[in-house]
C-alpha cells in the first residue's frame, strides 16, 4: 500500500457511461476534472506495450477514470475495501481489480487480486436471422458490410475492426483473422457473394495494410445504437433494440451449433481457449421451424458445389442426383 499521495477534493461529473452507470451506489470522493487525466498519464501507452487491443485499452482507462472518482488509487487498502462493500456483480469487480493492477505496475508496485465469485453466466439473446438482416440492410453501405461480416464469421468486433484489405482474397472468397483477440488462434472463412459485392468498393478505397474501418469504437456504437433505435421504431419491433454487435457472434454460434451439434468446431470457430465458454450454445433453445428445410436437387457437380458453398448441406443420393438441404 502507498498512501499520503492522494489528490486535492472538487466536484464529480455527471455521466451516462455504461461504466459510470455500473458505479452509481459508491462514494465517489471528490477529484476535479483536471486532476483526474494527470492521474492516468502514460497509462493507455503502458497498455498498448503490453499488446492489448484498442478496445481492452478504452476500457481499462475507463475502468481507472471512473475509480479515482471514488477513491486513492494510491491507497490499494481503499480500492480492495471499495470493492468488497460495492454491490457490483463479481465480473465487474474482477475486471475492474485486473485494469487497478496495470496501473498498479505502470507506478511501480504491485497490487495482489482478491478474486470475486462471478456466478453463473447468463445465456444471451439469440433472435431471428430476418432480425439481423433487418439491421443490416438498414444501415448505410459501411456498417451494413460491418454487420455482414460480424454474421458470417462470428468474430468479435475488435477483430473486425482490425481487417485490412490484405486480410480478403476476393477471388477465392476468403478472410484471414491473423490478429485475434484474447490469445486465440488465428481463423480463417469463406465468405458469400453479397459480402464480396458489400467489400469490394470499401477495399478499393482503403490502403492495403490499414483497417477498412477506422472509426472509433465509441463513434461506431453511437452510429449502431442510433440506427438501431430509428429501425426498430419504424418496424414496430422492440426486439431489435436487443442486439448489439456481439450478438451476431451469439447468433453465428447458436446457427452453428444447431446444424452441426459438434461443440468442438463451435470452439474452434469462436477461437474460444477454453470449452467452458462454448459450452453455454448448448443450453440454448432450438429454433423456431426447428424441422422446415429448404430443398435442392443438384444436377451435376457445378451446382452441387454451388448448393455447398451457400449453406445447403449433402442429404443422399437419388438416381445419380444430390439431394441437399438448407434449414429455412
Amino acid at each position: 500500500m502507498l498512501a499520503g499521495r492522494g489528490f486535492p477534493s472538487g466536484q464529480r461529473g455527471g455521466t451516462q457511461d455504461p461504466l459510470a452507470q455500473a458505479f452509481e451506489g459508491s462514494n465517489p470522493s471528490p477529484r476535479t476534472k483536471e486532476q483526474t487525466p494527470e492521474n492516468l498519464i502514460g497509462f493507455d501507452e503502458y497498455l498498448k506495450n503490453k499488446g492489448l487491443r484498442e478496445s481492452t485499452i478504452e476500457t481499462k482507462v475507463k475502468i481507472l477514470n471512473m475509480l479515482s472518482k471514488r477513491v486513492n488509487l494510491w491507497d490499494s487498502d481503499e480500492v480492495r475495501k471499495f470493492l468488497c462493500n460495492s454491490i457490483l456483480s463479481g465480473k465487474r469487480k474482477n475486471n475492474i481489480s485486473y485494469a487497478y493492477q496495470d496501473w498498479c505496475r505502470l507506478k511501480g508496485f504491485d497490487y495482489e487480486i482478491k478474486y470475486f465469485e462471478e456466478g453463473e453466466q447468463s445465456l444471451p439473446y439469440i433472435p431471428r436471422e430476418v432480425e439481423l438482416d433487418q439491421l443490416i440492410a438498414g444501415s448505410n453501405k459501411k456498417y451494413a458490410c460491418f454487420m455482414q461480416l460480424l454474421k458470417e464469421t462470428g468474430f468479435r468486433f475488435g477483430e473486425t475492426k482490425s481487417l485490412t484489405p490484405n486480410d480478403f482474397d476476393l477471388e477465392k472468397k476468403i478472410v484471414t483473422l491473423n490478429k485475434p483477440a484474447k490469445r486465440s488462434n488465428p481463423r480463417q472463412f469463406r465468405i458469400s457473394d453479397k459480402l464480396i459485392l458489400m467489400l469490394t468498393p470499401l477495399i478499393h478505397k482503403t490502403n492495403p495494410h490499414e483497417p477498412i474501418w477506422k472509426l472509433s469504437n465509441q463513434a461506431m456504437s453511437r452510429t449502431f445504437c442510433y440506427r438501431r433505435k430509428a429501425i426498430s421504431e419504424k418496424l414496430g419491433n422492440p426486439n431489435l433494440s436487443r442486439i448489439s454487435f456481439k450478438t451476431f457472434r451469439h447468433w453465428k454460434a447458436t446457427t452453428e451449433y444447431h446444424r452441426t451439434k459438434d461443440i468442438l468446431f463451435v470452439k474452434e470457430m469462436l477461437g474460444h481457449k477454453s470449452i467452458k465458454n462454448t459450452l453455454i450454445y448448448t443450453h440454448l433453445v432450438q429454433f423456431e421451424d426447428d424441422d422446415s428445410f429448404i430443398v435442392k436437387v443438384a444436377n451435376d457437380l457445378n451446382e452441387f458445389t454451388k448448393l455447398l458453398e451457400s449453406g445447403f448441406e449433402f442429404v443422399s443420393d437419388y438416381q445419380n442426383l444430390k439431394v441437399c438441404r438448407k434449414r429455412k
